[in-house]
């Protein structure tokens, strides 16, 4: 806890908050010297849908290093050994969030390439007649029964987003309350008393920022934006989207970490493909080698038998499972996998 005092300007509220309800021995890395804690790192188990089965990752959480002895290679050395303990672990992938831009090319050197993005709008209050069969409740504290009958709608709506971190019921409601803790309010709409409409609005400096927004249809979306910029009306209203065909923000990070389980997953749910892959990998050097898929089945090899359809690295391979612009990836990686726009949110960053 000391260490994340240090290298993070998050109150103490907060901090409490989340080694309370997020922090796990399991789940730490800490390179220690003399007792003393140099470097850390959380590895935070999340579930993802991935082309409609759901697949384990692991978010990198927390990573940090005291300021006096940074530029030593001690995160590198603790990402590298996280990276192969999720590999041992069976996890897919591993996310993160980068804290500041430069960061985005640190991790680059690592594996992790950009696929996460978000849309950004910016809410214009108009006047819409919201019909009398929908009705609208919020709670301006946090009410944990409140947030717990709103789950099975929330899970049920996240789950429809294919290739998205989802949150399980504890994650779920440690949003919900930490949300609270920085003075924002969970909003719901209903119809003959089932929630239709899900949104989480949190204020910020000079503005109210909806972080996430569910709903059945527009009627829900402007009911709920109505009310939301209605509580907060001196400030600028902006709720985030799934990402649009362009115009972005690019949020996170990916990185397969383990190969053999993802690349057999594509092979049964593609029967008709067939390629041959040599994957280079100088993290986890158990992903290393000859990966020939055919037939819906994926053979992992160290010697080549035949010709190599593709030579490619971590970064492209993590983008082409994610189906992050595959266009614009090496032949044949750009016919033999499908656009999809990955979707992470409410990661507690």
């Amino acid at each position: 806890m000391e260490l994340w005092r240090r290298c993070f300007e998050d109150t103490d509220e907060f901090i409490r908050f989340y080694f309370e309800r997020k922090y796990s021995d399991a789940n730490s890395l800490i390179y220690e010297e003399n007792g003393k804690a140099l470097s850390a790192l959380q590895m935070l188990p999340y579930p993802m849908r991935w082309e409609n089965v759901t697949v384990d990752t692991s978010y990198i959480s927390g990573a940090c290093t005291l300021p006096d002895v940074r530029n030593r290679g001690f995160m590198t050395l603790l990402l590298q050994n996280a990276l192969q303990e999720m590999y041992d672990r069976g996890i897919a992938f591993s996310t993160l969030i980068p804290a500041e831009d430069w960061l985005f090319g640190y991790y680059a050197g690592q594996g992790y390439v950009t696929v996460f993005d978000y849309a950004l709008h910016t809410y214009t209050p108009a006047n819409q007649t919201i019909p009398h069969t929908l009705s609208l409740t919020t709670s301006d504290r946090f009410d944990a029964n409140f947030a717990r009958n709103l789950f099975p709608y929330f899970d049920q709506e996240m789950s429809k987003r294919n290739y998205c971190i989802q949150h399980p019921y504890n994650d779920y409601i440690t949003i919900v309350e930490e949300a609270y803790l920085s003075e924002g309010q969970l909003w719901a709409t209903y119809r003959q008393n089932v929630p239709t409409g899900w949104a989480l609005a949190v204020p910020e400096k000079d503005r109210v920022c909806v972080k996430e927004l569910l709903f059945d249809t527009e009627q829900e979306k402007t009911e709920l934006l109505q009310n939301i910029h209605a509580f907060w009306p001196d400030k600028t209203l902006v709720y985030k989207t799934l990402p649009a065909v362009s115009g972005n923000i690019s949020l996170g990070m990916a990185r397969l970490t383990h190969a053999p389980q993802m690349l057999q997953y594509f092979a049964r749910l593609h029967p008709e493909v067939a390629f041959t892959l040599k994957l280079n990998d100088p993290q986890v050097p158990s992903n290393n080698g000859i990966y020939t898929i055919a037939g819906g089945n994926c053979i992992h090899t160290d010697q080549i038998s035949g010709p190599i359809d593709s030579e490619t690295d971590i970064p492209v391979l993590t983008q082409a499972l994610l189906g992050y612009h595959p266009d614009i990836l090496p032949a044949p990686l750009n016919r033999l996998f499908r656009e999809a726009r990955p979707y992470m949110n409410l990661m507690l960053d």
